[in-house]
């Protein structure tokens, strides 16, 4: 049981899967008869809809994302529609193809339903169950950035987690928010329904790392909150590029997002020797087993739809060992070199005597995040166990009465 907040988009996959389950339709279909229709948001679909492969160009906001490499002189690579489909197979954890007049159109209706205007189109009560904190947050989702007073002019706090919804205050005002990131797009939403006012923003670009972006999106949402707010703006064309500058001076590693600092390192393959340690399948009770597999003399990483390359490399300021995996990953925009793709690391414990002893523990670092792995010795290979067992309960109590 957790007893922390940790985000995890697989969880509100299951929850779609549940929407189906007790609604008897899909959950496209749901969300379209429930908030699509009656919002008259027509220009919204889901990734997986025919609407969605019927966009011609001009209809479709290209979406960008930024090799590796240099961290400063990337190149931007656009992102095709078939990466986007992919999404699909997660579409209540963020499939949504919309507009900002529709968003528009989403937001307005939630504050007429919260404000109880007359002739609202969504249910109070629904809304104020689901942005009601459920849980403290100990950090702000997507950027360590702390905007807070006296080192800010202003305090942007969020402060708790409710069903979908970070609930948070500005000013002393309660905002409800939240951001989501596919391949190239990042989204952002903010609404204070007290003062009946909204932001939503999107943008492309990198993806590798996005603190950059949400502390991109984050000045822009107190900007023009400010405006509406008619209060004094912090905030300028001129600061808000430098952000958190002047008021941080230090950049630190919360600070530096998407750039990869540079280090020491020695890269070399992993010998078929050591490789043999790491061989075998790795669980997690969320994720897709994690599987390290010899081919060809070269240690080999897959797991779920991705694959990749195992190099090791030695970090001569810390002396630390981990292992680099290069990705191949389904959604990536082109057949990008090795030096800009994504990469992810394994990190390990090696207190063994023995050099034939297997490791036992590994964790995967990919973005913001370390999952930890655990060698499975069972012959029996455990995918997404957490979803599995969560359908099979909800099946059980579906069949009676």
């Amino acid at each position: 049981m957790r007893s922390a907040f940790y985000y995890n988009n697989w969880l509100y996959t299951l929850v779609g899967y549940l929407v189906e389950l007790f609604g008897g339709k899909s959950f496209e279909e749901q969300v379209k008869e429930t908030v699509f229709d009656p919002l008259e948001m027509k220009q919204t679909c889901f990734v997986s809809d025919k609407e969605f492969d019927q966009l011609g160009d001009g209809e479709f906001a290209q979406p960008y994302q930024e090799g590796g490499g240099d961290p400063d002189n990337r190149t931007l690579y656009p992102v095709p529609k078939r990466a986007m489909k992919y999404i699909g197979i997660h579409n209540p954890a963020g499939g949504i193809i919309s507009t900002s007049g529709d968003m528009a159109k989403y937001m307005i209706a939630v504050m007429d339903a919260l404000n109880e205007k007359e002739g609202a189109k969504l249910s109070k009560a629904v809304l104020e169950s689901v942005t009601e904190p459920l849980t403290l947050m100990g950090m702000q989702l997507g950027d360590g950035t702390l905007i807070e007073k006296p080192t800010f002019n202003a305090t942007f706090k969020d402060s708790g987690y409710g069903y979908g919804h970070i609930i948070g205050t500005y000013r002393g005002y309660k905002y409800v928010n939240h951001g989501g990131s596919t391949y190239g797009h990042y989204s952002y939403i903010t609404v204070i329904p007290s003062l009946n006012i909204g932001v939503f923003t999107v943008i492309s670009g990198n993806n590798y790392h996005n603190t950059n972006m949400w502390r991109m999106q984050k000045p822009m949402h107190i900007y023009m909150l400010d405006k509406m707010m008619g209060e004094e703006m912090w905030l300028n064309a001129e600061n808000i590029c430098t952000f958190p500058k002047p008021w941080i001076e230090e950049e630190t590693e919360i600070f530096e997002g998407a750039k990869r600092g540079t280090v020491d390192v020695e890269a070399e393959a992993v010998s078929p020797k050591d490789a043999a340690r790491f061989i075998g399948n790795y669980s997690n009770p969320v994720y897709p087993v994690l599987m390290l597999k010899l081919e060809d003399s070269a240690l080999k990483f897959e797991m779920g739809n991705s694959n990749g390359s195992v190099v090791e490399i030695y970090n001569k300021t810390d002396n630390e060992k981990r292992l680099v995996v290069i990705l191949n990953m389904p959604t990536d925009a082109l057949n990008l070199p090795d030096t800009e793709k994504t990469v992810a690391y394994l990190y390990y414990q090696d207190t063994t005597l023995d050099i034939n002893d297997k490791i036992e523990r590994v964790e995967l670092e990919l973005g913001l995040e370390r999952y930890p792995f655990k060698r499975n010795h069972s012959t029996a290979c455990r995918h997404l166990t957490l979803l599995i067992f969560g359908a099979l309960i909800v099946e059980l109590l579906l069949s009676y009465d």
